[in-house]
């Protein structure tokens, strides 16, 4: 599990802060009260390109008088609107024993076998809300697509969520191999072509229809 180290915020306006390399933060949660913090920022960057949304890790704040280590998640994340780098985070700390609610992004590996024939990867969804303990939730879903092939389908059922519960129905589709933009053309081509051809015998028995001299009725 990934530590992040955090100081608790004394004193000190937010943008001092930032300029000094310190993100300003706070930690709250059932069994915690809102505690501000700062990060260095680096060691943020650092970790959040190892972690996704979903996973936990330990904080480990320090001051000259004590020291704490609590298991968290990144609750939200605010950014400059100009650099897009982060200005403020909010990480929770679970209660080990409820369950929560978390988004838990989709991580596809492999090349689809129908990718090869021409086919096309479709991933309908990036990840999947799932409510569980917070031990249980998962880092990420991974999807091997190795063994498609064109016209294959994964759906929510296919995926082993292990002690965790999907928000979205068994049966929606997560990943589909597409058939070739030119099959369907052609596949098009030829219903169209076998139309004409029926309309053309329909016309053809039509017309030999109407140069039949039609039989006299009854009392003629």
């Amino acid at each position: 599990m990934h530590t992040l180290k955090a100081t608790l915020r004394l004193k000190g306006k937010a943008g001092y802060l930032r300029r000094q390399g310190w993100i300003p933060a706070v930690v709250y949660g059932p069994t915690v009260e809102n505690t501000p913090l700062v990060i260095d920022r680096k060691d943020l960057q650092h970790l959040f390109s190892q972690i996704t949304r979903s996973s936990r890790f330990n904080l480990s704040i320090k001051d000259h008088s004590k020291g704490e280590k609590l298991d968290v998640f990144v609750k939200s994340i605010q950014y400059d609107s100009i650099t897009d780098q982060p200005i403020h985070v909010d990480f929770y700390h679970p209660d080990i024993g409820s369950p929560l609610n978390l988004y838990v992004p989709i991580k596809i590996v492999g090349e689809a076998s129908g990718i090869k024939e021409g086919g096309m990867l479709n991933v309908l969804f990036r990840g999947v809300q799932v409510r569980g303990l917070p031990n249980d939730i998962p880092h990420l879903i991974t999807i091997d697509v190795s063994d498609l092939e064109i016209g294959d389908v994964v759906r929510v059922r296919d995926i082993d969520f292990g002690n965790v519960e999907p928000s979205i129905a068994q049966e929606r589709a997560l990943v589909i191999v597409m058939a070739p933009r030119r099959l369907e053309e052609e596949a098009v081509v030829e219903a169209e072509e076998e139309g004409e051809e029926l309309a053309g015998e329909e016309t053809d028995e039509t017309k030999a229809a109407e140069g039949e001299e039609e039989p006299p009725t009854e009392g003629e």
